[in-house]
């Protein structure tokens, strides 16, 4: 692919998922913010942010956009080109902070029935293995512990970790391979990858998160986001805004969110004369400082879609 700037590489990404079938959000043109936009296909939901120098990415960015993905029940994805001292290798899964990041190339092989196989890692490059499968195709065969060991030069140790499923470098997955007869390289699960990640909760400061609170809510603020916070209630979860300047700009890249990721939006404002922006519904302040169950949080919301 042709050398290109961040935004074309946003708007080549952007088009690829389209191409391959996923429903895309507007791009997110508030800046900063954790992501650029939200992509889905069926149950695959992607939350996508482009960076020709992927060491751009801050641990702060990458937290709140793995908390964000986990709520909304996606993966988070960095489309890069390059760190500070190489260029990225396509057909590899990298991470920062715990964030996947591939190229242009390797997103649209992955689009194409190609999932990635090899991940970076400090050390080099290393491969997943089917544990199950290689302990028992060693058994089969009648291959001891040592003896594999020795044939893939690593230690027992070694052996035992790759049979519960630990990573193994390309060039010792080969030699198992190659000397049992059999293929144990398992594609890159970029779901799984996310659910170890831990969600980082931050301190509630704002007023209307603490009345959300007050009356049941879990609330996750964001703050490099075009929204707020992630609210839940009673298994519901929203997209919140709060207090928004251009509203109706923010409505619209909030309803388009919410759409794609197949979850509700509202907007909670100190004083409006709108019930609903853009499909996003609309609650005052005092409104809801009159509300004392989440039921009737959630009847108001869904009266004003």
């Amino acid at each position: 692919m042709s050398l290109m700037n961040r935004t074309e590489l946003l708007f080549e990404t952007r088009e690829l998922l389209a191409r391959a079938g996923f429903y895309c959000s507007e791009i997110c043109n508030v800046r900063p913010s954790s992501f650029d936009f939200v992509a889905r296909r069926d149950n695959l939901l992607f939350i996508i942010k482009v960076l020709n120098n992927v060491d751009a990415l801050s641990q702060e960015v990458a937290e709140e956009l793995i908390s964000i993905a986990k709520y909304l029940e996606g993966v988070p994805i960095i489309i890069g080109r390059r760190s500070s001292f190489s260029m990225l290798d396509d057909d590899v899964i990298y991470f920062r902070h715990g964030v996947p990041i591939m190229t242009y190339e390797t997103l649209k092989n992955y689009l194409q029935g190609m999932p990635p196989v090899v991940c970076a890692a400090p050390g080099g490059f290393y491969v997943n293995i089917d544990g199950e499968r290689l302990r028992r195709t060693r058994m089969e065969q009648g291959v001891s512990i040592g003896q594999l060991a020795r044939i893939a030069g690593v230690s027992r140790r070694a052996i035992r970790m790759y049979e519960s499923g630990e990573r193994a470098t390309i060039e010792v997955a080969s030699k198992l391979a190659e000397f049992l007869g059999d293929e144990f390289i398992q594609p890159i699960d970029l779901m799984k990858l996310i659910e170890k990640e831990e969600v980082k909760v931050k301190e509630i400061k704002n007023e209307i998160f603490a009345m959300l609170q007050e009356i049941g809510a879990f609330v996750l603020p964001t703050t490099r986001s075009p929204f707020h916070a992630i609210g839940e209630v009673i298994r519901e979860r929203f997209i919140v805004g709060i207090n928004e300047r251009r509203i109706k700009e923010k409505a619209k890249l909030v309803f388009s969110l919410s759409k794609v990721a197949e979850k509700h939006s509202v907007l909670f404002m100190d004083s409006c004369r709108k019930k609903n922006i853009e499909g996003v519904p609309v609650i005052e302040k005092e409104e809801l400082r009159k509300i004392d169950e989440p039921e009737k949080l959630i009847e108001l919301i869904f009266e004003r879609e």
